[in-house]
């Protein structure tokens, strides 16, 4: 009997030993009046942007914040800002203030204000809690987490997720077709992030770049058009390619197309009047 009751305080120590290590969920931990949590921006809308402040009141060692966590700013013309990896923020003495990774949702609205508060939440768009459980931990940097975010909310298409060589990153392009029903388009682009002396998100691409295929079914001289939607052409290479055999043809296409209007474009190929090939292409 003696031997039964100290192999069962040892399992009740060692179960309480390894429960009090493991990180509490921060809702939980908000829930049950285990700490008290503030939020607030340093006034970024990406990367390391919020600043938590955490009163730990039960002496808990760490708590998790999961991936796909809202913090809604207090301003309604303000960005709310969604974790998209797992954070665990071990809890000391030393120091009650941490800053978390967060990345904006509401591409419309401002760079939430220096100072001003967050309230957390759990978040609901079904799509934004898949693309956060799909990018935590992937090492993706923080443009590309960003442009993957606005891919799902917004009509955004997915040439901006795109790195050469890197096979994860193609997988993550392919992941939001599925979800979002997008089609997966021939080119590339670079969209780079900025905000302006309103606090309004500039997003810019300075070039376009893809595999052109296309199939001859005429010889002659070749040339290359790029045309706005209206028809407009505003940019004709100079010189001709001779086309003297049938076929099928591909090359890759590169454009920069830095300080142009966000819309809609085209590349056409043609031989002499006739137009062969034609594709085309959003600049945000």
């Amino acid at each position: 009997m003696k031997t039964l009751i100290l192999f069962s305080s040892v399992l009740f120590l060692f179960s309480f030993s390894k429960n009090s290590m493991q990180n509490v969920n921060v809702f939980d931990a908000i829930k049950n009046n285990q700490i008290h949590l503030t939020a607030t921006s340093n006034g970024a809308h990406t990367g390391k942007s919020i600043v938590v402040e955490i009163e730990n009141i039960k002496n808990l060692k760490s708590i998790l914040i999961p991936s796909g966590t809202r913090f809604k700013s207090e301003f309604e013309g303000d960005q709310d800002l969604i974790t998209v990896d797992d954070e665990m923020i071990a809890l000391n003495s030393s120091s009650t203030q941490h800053k978390v990774n967060g990345f904006c949702v509401q591409p419309h609205n401002s760079s939430p204000t220096n100072e001003s508060q967050f309230t957390i939440a759990k978040e609901t768009n079904q799509n934004l809690i898949k693309i956060a459980k799909y990018l935590d931990n992937k090492g993706f940097n923080d443009d590309l987490k960003q442009t993957a975010l606005w891919c799902v909310v917004e009509d955004d298409d997915v040439s901006g997720i795109y790195e050469d060589g890197n096979n994860e990153v193609t997988k993550l392009r392919e992941f939001i077709c599925s979800l979002t029903g997008k089609e997966n388009v021939w080119y590339n682009s670079d969209p780079t992030y900025s905000i302006d002396e309103n606090r309004n998100i500039i997003q810019e691409t300075t070039k376009v770049e893809g595999l052109l295929a296309y199939t001859v079914t005429k010889t002659g001289n070749m040339r290359m058009q790029v045309l706005k939607e209206n028809g407009e052409v505003i940019r004709d290479y100079d010189g001709e390619m001779p086309i003297s055999h049938l076929g099928n043809y591909n090359f890759n296409f590169s454009l920069k197309v830095s300080g142009w209007e966000s819309g809609k474009y085209s590349v056409q190929l043609k031989i002499g009047n006739d137009v062969i090939h034609t594709e085309a292409f959003v600049i945000s």
